[in-house]
């Protein structure tokens, strides 16, 4: 399990890297990266894409969801 704030530090990604690479907002990157939000599931899916399988669903649960 990898939440996105491991894998972008791993990769040396910023939030503005991310937020293109999953046609989200660079606030709404910080949100997740920073353990705030839980992303809605359209997002997981695409951070799952961005992230080659490496970041799934699995590491959000415990996050509250996203208003």
């Amino acid at each position: 399990m990898v939440h996105l704030s491991d894998y972008m530090a791993d990769k040396g990604l910023s939030d503005e890297d991310v937020a293109k690479g999953i046609s989200r907002s660079r606030p709404t990157v910080s949100r997740i990266r920073r353990k705030l939000v839980r992303p809605d599931w359209e997002t997981i899916e695409n951070i799952k894409t961005f992230t080659k399988g490496a970041s799934t669903a699995d590491d959000y649960q415990s996050l509250e969801s996203a208003q």
